[in-house]
């Protein structure tokens, strides 16, 4: 055992002149004295071979590499006190082979003092305390990169020593090595602050002499110093809503950003600005607030606008990363519209004592949004409509007043009706001087007994009607020829019959004259005298 652990071995450490791919020369494993099948006894790291081509053998029937380089039992393995040794080989694309030395050495850790026991002794520890160390992540020179050295002042070769933990065996692995001689710490790899921030690792020294471990293991924090490497992001919609014509610095909404950079320093310190939209909006720098500047956004003439925001580390400093979005605020309509009517007036006929009739339509307009309470109109009679003869009610789907008749109207009491219609709307005006507007609206009553006289008068028939006061007449060419068809008819029938008559009278005036043209004929009622006479 001690021949084996006085031939020291040594990294391959080559920092500005490393190959492409590197391959430690040696690894030293502490493992236990029956390695059971299945047991992983070490992971070999490459660095800077090909990940895809590379491939990796070990030269020991009792073990195998997997494809991530994690060395397996295949079967129970013994460990003796002098150790057990067999080596990995790798080759990339360049079919260069790296051979490294794998060194087993069994676990001998002596048992602790026990008071009342005896005890055993220990080798005094002459390390000093390790302090924290640090790293820069992204590293971008040659590997691998001395980190410390951590082994004991005065050096004089009386140890061995090796790490585990974070960053060597445990995920994520292959990131450190550690010169057994020396005990030089190595970093192998690049890190990342944002997906690690730390490695605790645990540093074991060994008595070269007599193997044994000295004392407790000895723990080690390795931290990554954060560098700017991760513009910020925003978080969560960046779709707002705000009223129309509100009052200059009403609030829009909030934008919000995130940095992975560490926090507390500047890489996370944002700045937010607007590249568009300053003219009617502006944005706090360190909260990221929108306001408004104005007090004109109308939504009648443009209902969406579109502003670019620009987050920034660094407070805005130009070497800081960015991003840029762009945030949409809407405006929600108000009723700063009032209804306003295609004509400035209306003229229409009614007859009398005519009832439950469509007089009129009036069609409006309104900007507001459609369909919405700011836009459906309610119309009301301001003005004449004392005795409750007319009622005006809204059509839903043209948003039309419809004007009907709703009493008869007396010609003999009133022959004309001034109307004044107004249209509202649903939701009372706001933001807004306009009001309501309306229009006269005048309705000529006619007489219907006066319509029948000259009707007659048309038709040339001079026929005197009289109605009940309570009913009307309406003539048309339906009721013309009500009246004429059986008058037609009737005359029709006298015609008929008239010639028949003269036709019988005929008949029976040719009877009576005796003129048959034939022979006469000799009566039976003669006397016998007359008959011999005629004889």
């Amino acid at each position: 055992m001690g021949k084996l652990l006085i031939s020291s071995t040594y990294l391959m450490l080559i920092l500005s002149c490393v190959e492409s791919c590197f391959l430690l020369r040696s690894l030293y494993v502490i493992v236990p004295e029956i390695i059971p099948p299945g047991y992983q006894v070490t992971k070999v790291e490459t660095v800077g071979c090909d990940a895809k081509s590379v491939q990796l053998t070990v030269k020991d029937p009792s073990f195998t590499i997997k494809s991530n380089g994690a060395v397996v039992a295949l079967t129970s393995v013994s460990v003796g006190e002098g150790g057990r040794i067999f080596s990995v080989s790798a080759w990339d694309k360049t079919e260069r082979e790296r051979k490294m030395e794998v060194h087993l050495v069994r676990s001998t850790m002596p048992k602790r003092h026990r008071r009342g026991r005896g005890s055993l002794n220990r080798s005094k520890r002459c390390f000093r305390v390790l302090p924290w160390q640090t790293i820069v992540e992204n590293y971008e020179g040659s590997y691998p990169k001395l980190i410390e050295r951590l082994g004991p002042y005065p050096s004089d070769r009386r140890y061995w020593y090796f790490i585990e933990g974070e960053g060597v065996d445990t995920y994520p692995t292959g990131v450190f090595s550690m010169d057994t001689d020396t005990g030089d710490l190595f970093l192998l790899k690049a890190v990342d602050r944002e997906e690690f921030p730390a490695y605790n690792i645990l540093m074991i020294v060994f008595d070269r002499h007599t193997n044994a471990e000295l004392d407790e293991k000895i723990p080690l924090r390795v931290i990554v110093d954060d560098v700017n490497d991760n513009a910020p992001e925003f978080v969560g919609p960046l779709h707002f809503t705000v009223p129309e014509h509100c009052s200059a610095g009403t609030v829009v909404g909030v934008v919000s950003a995130t940095d992975r950079d560490q926090i507390g320093t500047d890489h996370v310190k944002i700045k937010y600005t607007l590249v568009s939209g300053s003219d009617m909006f502006t944005i706090h720098p360190e909260t990221g607030v929108i306001t408004t500047t104005t007090n004109t956004l109308d939504r009648e003439l443009k209902d969406n606008h579109v502003v670019t925001v620009k987050i920034q580390d660094m407070n805005g400093a130009p070497n800081g990363l960015f991003a840029t979005s762009t945030a949409t605020i809407a405006l929600s309509d108000i009723n700063d519209n009032p209804p306003t009517f295609m004509k400035s007036s209306y003229n229409v006929t009614v007859q009398e004592d005519e009832s439950e009739k469509l007089l009129l339509r009036i069609p409006v307009q309104d900007k507001d949004l459609i369909k919405a309470s700011n836009w459906m109109s309610k119309f009301v009679i301001t003005k004449g409509n004392e005795n409750g003869n007319f009622r005006i009610v809204t059509d839903p789907q043209t948003n039309e007043g419809c004007l009907y008749i709703s009493k008869p109207l007396d010609y003999e009491k009133t022959n004309d009706v001034q109307l004044q219609i107004t249209a509202q709307n649903v939701a009372s005006l706001n933001g807004s001087s306009a009001t309501w507007q309306s229009i006269p609206v005048n309705v000529n009553v006619e007489k219907v007994d006066a319509v029948r006289a000259g009707l007659g008068q048309k038709i040339g028939l001079g026929i005197l009607t009289r109605d009940p006061p309570t009913r009307s007449v309406s003539f048309g060419l339906l009721g013309i020829m009500t009246i004429l068809c059986p008058v037609v008819l009737l005359l029709l029938l006298f015609l008929v019959l008239v010639f028949f008559c003269l036709k019988k009278r005929e008949k029976l005036q040719l009877h009576d004259s005796g003129d048959i043209g034939g022979i006469p004929l000799k009566s039976n009622t003669e006397a016998p005298e007359d008959s011999m006479a005629w004889e």
